[in-house]
């Protein structure tokens, strides 16, 4: 991703939206004068889990994702992984969105504010996500809630339930614009 798909679900909060997982040096610093609150998606719950153990947050909220996104009952199947790191490619990467979105309708809405990225530094994001978590595990990091997508085809509903036994379990695929808009703008799904 890139900030492009949630320009126009922001709030009025200061937001920072964090992509490029390709290394997890650089993020910035926490402010420690006001309360913040965490939102991670798909594989940014487990980057999140990396760069923020030990840090003050008022509610860390996972969505679509867990702290082992490479795990055969708690995130996505190993063998699911190296075939998509394997065919990703510009007809990969419109099969992988048009199942991130739940179909052709949800994909079409999608390609309105799709990400400004090459597929070639999406294709090494998620390798560097895959040498990360093997080299990582799945961090320190305590999330307070997780909403699961009942219908989401990139991590498995129940592997985010057995990640997150009290995760509420939601309508929707993985891209899911109208509960990310809801915790956006700071109201309660």
């Amino acid at each position: 991703m890139d900030a492009r798909p949630f320009e126009a679900m922001l709030g009025t909060f200061d937001t920072l939206v964090v992509w490029d997982y390709t290394t997890l040096e650089g993020l910035p610093a926490l402010p420690e004068d006001r309360p913040v609150e965490v939102i991670g998606w798909s594989m940014g719950v487990w980057a999140a889990g990396q760069v923020l153990a030990g840090a003050q947050v008022a509610r860390a909220t996972a969505v679509n994702g867990t702290p082992w996104p490479i795990d055969e009952t708690r995130g996505i199947p190993p063998a699911v992984f190296e075939g998509t790191l394997k065919g990703f490619s510009e007809v990969g990467l419109l099969r992988f969105r048009r199942r991130m979105c739940g179909g052709a309708a949800a994909l079409k809405a999608f390609e309105a504010v799709a990400p400004e990225r090459s597929t070639e530094a999406l294709r090494a994001e998620l390798a560097a996500l895959g040498e990360g978590y093997a080299r990582l595990g799945p961090g320190n990091f305590t999330w307070n809630r997780a909403f699961a997508a009942e219908s989401d085809r990139i991590f498995p509903v129940e592997a985010q339930v057995a990640a997150f036994p009290a995760a509420q379990v939601v309508p929707g695929a993985h891209w899911v614009p109208e509960l990310f808009t809801q915790l956006l703008r700071g109201e309660e799904p």
